[in-house]
């Protein structure tokens, strides 16, 4: 994936007017057309690097095969200009070098929870995500609305980038990602505690959880404490008297 650089930033922009042009052309429009449907792009100072990290994150987020409404919502850019994106640097004549997924983004939570193996890794990269900030400590009234932004998007692909490099073989997609810390920061189907065995990090679904024990705990069959212990964010990666087990 080549990062955008202002010579690049430039010839997407230069892509954009022409096709703008075209559209203006077609409808037979003039400058109302302009007003309420064209933001021009200023390249200077603060204005230019936010727009640059915006087309960052969007150039990022589709190699990772996410759908456009969700690169909209994480990086504030039209659909229109993520078209663009893609067209300009994704497509090559006979050749593609990234799918694009279609229709809605994936819904189904038990996809987290269907078997152990996605247990171990749900809870892995939750504990990743707040590490890295991308889960705030406190659940958010509207997730969806408050969660996206051009930073914690950043964190987001970087805490998603570092999640395949450790598990390869994982299912999970950047889709499923989203999905997954919007749940959690919502807070209402799924709760996330300390194994009471390995002190590691459990992911269930609320009020249907019966033992506070992960996977290896289980299989290895050690005894412990099965009363919840609720996570405390800021105390992940500080914990000393455990020491975390095998994952996956």
């Amino acid at each position: 994936m080549c990062p955008v650089t202002k010579s690049n930033a430039l010839l997407v922009i230069a892509c954009f007017h022409q096709k703008l042009d075209r559209e203006l052309c077609h409808k037979g429009t003039g400058l109302n057309f302009v007003a309420a449907h064209y933001e021009t792009v200023r390249i200077w100072g603060h204005r230019y690097n936010r727009d640059l990290q915006r087309y960052n994150l969007a150039l990022r987020m589709i190699a990772h095969e996410a759908r456009t409404h969700t690169i909209c919502d994480w990086t504030g850019l039209s659909d229109v200009r993520i078209r663009i994106l893609y067209q300009s640097y994704f497509i090559e004549p006979g050749k593609r070098r990234s799918a694009r997924s279609r229709g809605p983004s994936p819904q189904k939570l038990g996809f987290f929870l269907g078997s152990a193996r996605n247990r171990s890794e749900a809870a892995a990269f939750v504990g990743l995500c707040y590490l890295l900030d991308v889960l705030p400590s406190e659940s958010l009234k509207n997730a969806r609305r408050e969660l996206p932004s051009l930073l914690r998007g950043e964190r987001l692909c970087q805490t998603y980038e570092m999640f395949r490099a450790l598990v390869p073989e994982s299912p999970m997609t950047l889709e499923h990602a989203v999905l997954l810390i919007m749940t959690v920061a919502q807070g209402h189907e799924f709760q996330v505690g300390h194994c009471a065995g390995c002190g590691g990090v459990i992911l269930a679904f609320r009020h249907t959880l019966a033992r506070w024990r992960c996977t290896h705990c289980n299989d290895s069959g050690e005894s412990a404490d099965d009363a919840p212990v609720r996570l405390n964010a800021s105390a992940i990666g500080e914990r000393t008297t455990h020491r975390q087990q095998k994952l996956f």
